[in-house]
């Protein structure tokens, strides 16, 4: 059996080779079970840069943190990558192969410099504190919530690396990271020297429930994060906070597809529908996730005019009409997904200040 932990970039002992990806070490750095945690990087040909944030879900409380991705009992959906694992290191691997990420010549980002935190602990890359949980087998056991600490350190050592003046700046992140992407746009501009264009894409992240309680009480994230959330929906409060910050300057992406399958079969758990993630996403689910997509797409367009909408409907279970998760990190992103452009093309015109809504008309099918 492959060891899931060991599937890894070469890890950068000297200057890094135009190109070629590598694992990035960072000392005291921990996943959510306290093993050793590191980040990815590629250096660009190009004078621009993405930092982008991958997916692994969340913990938001000490049930979820008993029940990672690999969970031994086999009775649910895991929740979260609680190591660097195939789910984290080895999700980096394949998204290189497509995505925003791709070295395919037809991806206008292939030759851009990569900044790439793994994900493994459950928070967003937003947590400062540390949280005993029973696990399963009835022992206490201690969940790190050290993403914002792994992420700084990690940030600036890349940075030391590839250095911090660029043009171009795209901070991405699909599902989790979708949500890391606009609550740690501040954070990490701060500390690059950008000349030219910013922008930000929220993929695939809209899950409703208390925020305030899970940023404050389970995760410690810093007060200047904190003050973002407003609402019980994280991923507008913190498109709406770089909106306003920036006075539109930023262009911002929020794209997702219609009927989402893991936001979708999560949100059931959230929502107290269930008392454990269920091991499928049903139709029920997905067309309840359907609405709050359509409420939260028709709030961005009342209350932030300038955000670009992108939506697609991609079948993934043909049951009950469900749609794949994410599109920057894989062949959607390159793409006509059934509207005039591709989510690549929608970046591309984000850039340059035409902003739009697309595949709005999906939210308004009815599905069987």
């Amino acid at each position: 059996m492959t060891d899931l932990r060991k599937l890894e970039f070469e890890q950068l002992t000297g200057e890094p080779e135009t190109g070629k990806w590598y694992t990035v070490p960072v000392d005291g750095a921990v996943s959510s079970d306290g093993s050793r945690w590191r980040g990815v990087i590629r250096k660009g040909a190009s004078d621009n840069l993405i930092v982008f944030f991958v997916g692994g879900g969340l913990s938001v409380d000490s049930f979820s943190a008993a029940r990672t991705h690999y969970r031994p009992d086999g009775a649910g959906g895991g929740f979260y990558c609680a190591f660097i694992s195939e789910g984290s290191i080895g999700e980096e691997i394949r998204i290189t192969g497509e995505g925003i990420t791709s070295d395919d010549p037809s991806n206008p980002f292939h030759d851009w410099s990569v900044i790439m935190p793994c994900y493994t602990t459950g928070d967003v890359n937003i947590g400062t504190s540390e949280r005993e949980y029973t696990a399963l087998d009835g022992s206490l056991k201690t969940v790190y919530y050290h993403g914002y600490t792994n992420y700084i350190a990690f940030l600036e050592k890349a940075i030391g690396i590839l250095g911090k003046s660029f043009s171009d700046l795209v901070v991405a992140g699909y599902s989790a990271g979708g949500f890391s992407a606009a609550l740690l746009f501040d954070d990490t501009l701060s500390r690059l020297d950008i000349s030219g264009r910013r922008c930000v894409i929220v993929d695939s992240s809209l899950f409703i429930l208390d925020w305030q309680k899970v940023l404050a009480d389970e995760w410690a994230a810093p007060e200047h994060i904190r003050a973002i959330s407003k609402t019980d929906d994280l991923s507008y409060d913190g498109i709406k906070h770089i909106n306003d910050k920036y006075n539109g300057e930023v262009k911002i992406i929020y794209c997702c597809s219609v009927r989402d399958y893991a936001l979708s079969q999560v949100q059931v758990y959230y929502d107290g529908l269930h008392p454990d993630m269920p091991l499928e996403a049903t139709g029920d689910a997905a067309d309840r996730f359907q609405e709050r997509l359509k409420k939260a797409v028709d709030k961005i367009e009342k209350t932030l005019p300038s955000v670009s909408v992108y939506l697609w409907d991609n079948l993934a279970v043909e049951e009950g009409h469900i749609t794949v998760h994410t599109g920057s990190n894989n062949g959607v992103f390159l793409r006509k997904m059934g509207n005039e452009i591709s989510l690549c093309e929608c970046v591309m015109n984000a850039l340059d200040g035409k902003t739009g809504v697309y595949g709005k008309e999906f939210l308004e099918k009815e599905y069987k």
